[in-house]
């Protein structure tokens, strides 16, 4: 037994307080500092504490998942989020928190405070969020995963990273289950969807061989293809803005993993608030390409700047490099197609749906929503083999069928 404990606002007040750094940066004595709970995924508790001086954010691990206590869950949860802070931020610390203070007996975080951000999710459904914020999740996507690649750095600290994230097998077991697997399984009781307006489209996903087949070629690949250090969560819900000033959060579903996976998690989730807003399909659709464009324009000169940084490719000459540039970023896009395919259909009939749907003026619009996501979902994941440029993506897109 550790000396863990479940902290309350007043035991975070005296936490902050006994370390003089957190003290200092929040200023003034600790039973002035205001505590307010910000928790808005299913993990962890996440408290706001803000004194005269500053604001930090407190993530802490539970024992089970927040929004149900019977689904227990191991508290290290927040060790990996941590070790993969550490891991990543010197190369993207200006679009992330700062990690402050880590406590692994405690399972809490201290980072900085984003009390002035606001999560992208939201902002998309009040139309608030400046155009071209992708730009940034593309340079994010680009910097972690060039230089936690077998390209950007000596075998030795790839395997370092595949041994020091190996563990984190109980998150994975969820994105196994819950994106790649359960909304397929006719009998798995933690799917739901709109009925009976679905109903039908949902039996023909489950009982489609073809799809199936599909299906089984994102689960290889996401876990048989340790390419890069990944976020494991990148969607519209884990990133911040404030301004033009982009941030992403909760990395405790951090694994070894094909690049793809990361960039096709927030282009599906682009998708879902596309079908959901359909007035918002065009500004998707540009972020979308921003954000692609930005991704390969920034890994493409990390590569070339870095051109013998790694074990992979070392011996290439420029024409070389190039070309196994163009296909390694071919491979990028055909797993990113998949993807956002299995994104958007988890989201749409999964356990953990999206909220966008509620910006749905009535149930008709939310099914004919629901409907759009899971048609494009379907053919994403069974062409996404054969989408390998972001002009082939936006052409299945808007293609009918698509947006």
């Amino acid at each position: 037994m550790t000396r863990y404990r479940t902290l309350s606002p007043p035991d975070l007040r005296v936490y902050l307080g006994a370390h003089d750094a957190l003290g200092a940066r929040l200023g003034g004595p600790h039973e002035g500092w205001a505590v307010r709970e910000v928790s808005d995924g299913n993990l962890n508790h996440v408290f706001i504490v803000e004194g005269p001086a500053g604001a930090v954010c407190c993530k802490q691990s539970l024992p089970h998942v927040r929004v149900d206590p019977d689904w227990k869950m191991p508290l290290t949860r927040t060790d990996f989020e941590a070790r993969y802070m550490r891991r990543v931020a010197p190369h993207v610390g200006h679009l992330m928190p700062a990690l402050l203070h880590f406590d692994p007996d405690l399972h809490l975080i201290v980072m900085e405070s984003l009390h002035h951000h606001h999560v992208l999710r939201g902002m998309l459904g009040e139309a608030t969020a400046l155009a071209g914020f992708s730009a940034r999740i593309g340079e994010y996507v680009a910097q972690t995963a060039f230089f936690t690649s077998w390209r950007g750095r000596p075998f030795e600290q790839s395997m370092a990273d595949c041994a020091a994230f190996a563990g984190n097998t109980t998150l994975t077991r969820i994105t196994v289950d819950l994106v790649l697997t359960d909304p397929y399984r006719a009998a798995c009781a933690r799917n739901h969807w709109m009925t009976p307006e679905l109903d039908a489209t949902v039996a023909e996903l489950q009982t489609d061989a073809a799809l199936h087949a599909s299906v089984s070629h994102w689960q290889e690949r996401f876990l048989g293809a340790p390419q890069a250090l990944l976020h494991g969560d990148l969607h519209t819900g884990s990133i911040m803005l404030h301004g033009d000033d982009v941030r992403v959060i909760d990395g405790e579903f951090a694994l070894m993993g094909p690049i793809g996976f990361d960039a096709g998690l927030y282009v599906g989730n682009l998708l879902l608030h596309a079908a959901a807003r359909r007035d918002h399909a065009t500004w998707m659709a540009d972020e979308i390409e921003t954000f692609w464009r930005s991704f390969t324009h920034e890994y493409r000169a990390l590569w070339e700047t870095n051109p013998t940084s790694g074990d992979v490719g070392a011996l290439l000459d420029a024409a070389g490099r190039h070309q196994a540039q163009a296909q390694e970023l071919a491979m990028v896009m055909r797993d990113l197609a998949g993807f956002a395919g299995m994104e958007m259909i988890r989201r749409t009939i999964g356990y953990a749906q999206v909220s966008d749907y509620a910006l749905c003026s009535d149930r008709t619009g939310e099914k004919e929503a629901r409907l759009r996501a899971l048609t494009l979902g379907r053919m994403l994941i069974t062409r996404g083999r054969r989408i390998e440029t972001i002009n082939a993506l936006l052409e299945t897109i808007e293609e009918p069928g698509g947006f």
